[in-house]
């Protein structure tokens, strides 16, 4: 990133007028003016001319459609803080990991996974570093991921969109239609992140998830063991968390992986602290895997910091 300006990277999605950091947070407000980003408070954002290029940190407030309906005439990537931690050395931390993002690069390689999964054989393996998973894909998947680089006016795309790819069931009545998953993993980093959406015992078990993640954190690195999809143990520091983490995403899904998440953004991986809860960090490492889905319970994501990929029996592949 050109040291000349602070917003050099943000310039690949925003190539024309200033990048405008808005934040509904005083102190992330006063870390990016330190820092020479031209920075808006959200509540002063109609002041802001059409078409302008915003980076949006929501740090006290989640997504809501009338916080949408106020940027319709702006250019915005959305980075969620608040729906994973709001303190303000996680936002700060996030801020940085955004601004050092290479987004031409992320995009590449979301372009590379919709082409490799469409026409690659056999189950996709992620092997290294004590991981070794194989993941056998369904037919009808839905993929989240960012392909087109530049933001449009209107357009309001979420930094987890260019910096992960990630799978999902067709539908959320079909959670165990979309892959399935057997091996181990050997994560680095765990996440809680929760939804808009979020019901009132979703909120009580996405409080202790925040806890549990703590002390995963610290123990860390966590073994994941999986069969036919379902997580059927999960060890840190020679103890056993997967009774714990199956009440915290809702045990009405019995620790079946609802995400496959593939990493568009490892050139992070320099810059990246594992113990932060940080949405940034879930594309720095080559997969993750998700469990819960943030409203009913806790989304609970670990990371894979090290490992290699391949389809079937072919060698592993980097991006065209």
């Amino acid at each position: 990133m050109d040291s000349e300006n602070p917003a050099a990277n943000l310039q690949q999605i925003f190539p024309a007028g200033d990048v405008f950091v808005v934040t509904d947070d005083e102190d992330l407000a006063g870390y990016a003016e330190e820092r020479g980003l031209r920075t808006v408070r959200l509540d002063r954002v109609d002041d802001l001319p059409d078409g302008a290029a915003v980076v949006l940190f929501l740090c006290r407030n989640l997504v809501s459609r009338e916080i949408r309906r106020r940027f319709r005439r702006l250019r915005v990537l959305l980075v969620p803080v608040a729906s994973f931690d709001p303190s303000p050395e996680a936002a700060a931390y996030t801020l940085e990991l955004t601004r050092h993002t290479d987004y031409r690069k992320a995009c590449d390689w979301n372009r590379y996974w919709v082409r490799a999964i469409s026409d690659e054989p056999g189950p996709l393996v992620f092997e290294g570093s004590g991981t070794s998973l194989e993941c056998v894909l369904a037919d009808r998947l839905s993929a989240d991921a960012w392909y087109g680089e530049e933001i449009g006016v209107g357009g309001w795309i979420s930094v987890g969109s260019y910096c992960e790819f990630s799978l999902t069931a067709p539908s959320s009545s079909d959670w165990h239609g979309a892959f399935t998953i057997d091996g181990t993993a050997v994560a680095a980093g765990v996440l809680v992140a929760k939804d808009a959406r979020v019901t009132e015992a979703g909120a009580a078990r996405i409080a202790r998830a925040h806890e549990l993640r703590a002390e995963l954190a610290a123990r860390g690195p966590v073994t994941l063991r999986l069969d036919a999809g379902v997580l059927t143990t999960a060890e840190a520091g020679g103890e056993d968390f997967t009774d714990a983490l199956r009440e915290v995403t809702n045990p009405d899904y019995g620790l079946h992986v609802l995400e496959l998440g593939i990493g568009t953004n490892m050139d992070l991986l320099p810059r990246v602290d594992w113990t932060r809860n940080s949405q940034l960090n879930e594309g720095a490492g080559p997969v993750h895997l998700g469990f819960g889905e943030g409203i009913t319970g806790a989304h609970v994501d670990f990371i894979v910091a090290e490992s290699g990929h391949r389809f079937g029996e072919s060698r592993a592949v980097q991006p065209q």
